[in-house]
């Protein structure tokens, strides 16, 4: 059996606004080790930690209520062809996006090719 040892992770900075997508090694976390997913501006928008290479805790500030929320998932919860939506438990929002690198990527253009295309349509009302 492959094991698929890389995910990414899309997060929007809380503090630019830019979509970031992080990926990241299953062998980066070793010993412990914490992965930060930092944006173009510098800021940490979600970080990853593996203590047990069975389980990762995932990080992430969120843009909605400003608290910082963990999700804990095991690495063959996030089969390689999806993705999970994380989301805030106060407000139901999505805050990012987890699983494999082609599907996040895939998503996150589509996404902003909607979010062009209504901002177009808004403007010409």
């Amino acid at each position: 059996m492959v094991f698929d040892t890389n995910i990414s992770i899309s997060v929007r900075c809380a503090k630019c606004g830019s979509f970031i997508v992080g990926d990241m090694s299953f062998f980066q976390m070793k010993n412990g080790k914490m992965v930060n997913i930092k944006c173009g501006c510098g800021e940490i928008v979600a970080k990853v930690k593996s203590r047990d290479f069975k389980t990762f805790h995932v990080l992430i500030p969120c843009l909605i209520c400003g608290k910082e929320h963990k999700y804990v998932y095991t690495w063959k919860s996030l089969p390689c062809e999806k993705f999970k939506i994380l989301s805030c438990p106060s407000g139901l929002f999505d805050i990012a996006f987890i699983g494999g690198q082609k599907p996040i990527r895939n998503f996150i253009r589509k996404r902003q090719k909607d979010i062009k295309e209504l901002i177009d349509v808004l403007s010409n009302i």
